[in-house]
């Protein structure tokens, strides 16, 4: 009789949430820590995309200073707030990488459009 076992479940959004929002949380899947990398570049890229939309930052120092606060963030948040070796996770220049198309066109979009919408009223 052969046992069958349940296919590993994919945690909760809310389960992420709370492991990503704590510090040292075991994260015995590398790929979830990705995701919360993933998503945390999204809202940072949002959040970015606004102040500098706002402040008026233009050109190539805008795009680089975002290129670098997204590198930096997501750097500290891996090593020092969940306090995982980024050697576990693909090193540094993965987690710079994660997510970076996406969350990159999502800074982009949000820059350009408060900027537009402000300069304009």
């Amino acid at each position: 009789m052969s046992s069958k076992s349940s296919p590993p479940t994919e945690p909760s959004w809310t389960t992420s949430l709370g492991k990503a929002l704590s510090p040292r949380s075991e994260w015995p899947d590398k790929d979830e820590l990705l995701d919360v990398v993933y998503w945390g570049k999204q809202v940072l890229s949002l959040l970015v995309g606004l102040v500098f939309g706002f402040t008026p930052m233009t050109g190539l120092l805008g795009i680089i200073s975002y290129v670098v606060i997204s590198s930096v963030v997501a750097q500290h948040y891996v090593t020092k707030f969940q306090k995982v070796d980024e050697e576990d996770v693909g090193g540094f220049w993965e987690l710079s990488k994660e997510g970076f198309g996406a969350a990159f066109a999502t800074y982009m979009v949000t820059w350009i459009t408060v900027y537009t919408y402000t300069m304009q009223n």
